[in-house]
């Protein structure tokens, strides 16, 4: 056997090199998976704060509160997050949420944000 070669071991080290990609695509999974978590905990924390303060007896205290509670809820995987409401002309409000998605890889941080807009909700007497 001239030209032949024994070929133990090739398993191994590509085994070796393998590995750390699949763990490293892993985790990027999961990271992605957690920042759409991240994203429909926004999008709801928007939703909610915006009804509560577009209803009757709400406003943007009270929207504010609700939004606050649903993202800094437990396992919200939602940091750093910051709620606006703003009064727009015409009786109507936009509640804002942001912040920034669970991190598991170390200076990877993903923002998410969502904002919701409507008219308020007033009663009117007959005129």
């Amino acid at each position: 056997m001239n030209g032949a070669r024994d070929d133990s071991g090739s398993s191994l080290v590509e085994l070796v090199l393998l590995v750390p990609v699949i763990m490293v695509l892993l985790l990027l999974a999961v990271q992605c998976a957690l920042w759409a978590h991240a994203a429909q905990v926004v999008q709801l924390a928007a939703s909610e704060g915006d009804r509560a303060a577009r209803s009757l007896g709400g406003g943007p205290g009270t929207g504010t509160s609700v939004a606050e509670s649903v993202t800094g809820a437990p396992g919200s995987d939602v940091t750093h997050a910051t709620v606006s409401v703003t009064l727009l002309p015409g009786d109507a409000e936009r509640m804002a949420v942001s912040g920034h998605a669970l991190a598991i890889i170390s200076g990877l941080s993903f923002p998410v944000s969502a904002a919701v807009s409507g008219p308020l909700q007033e009663f009117r007497g007959s005129e």
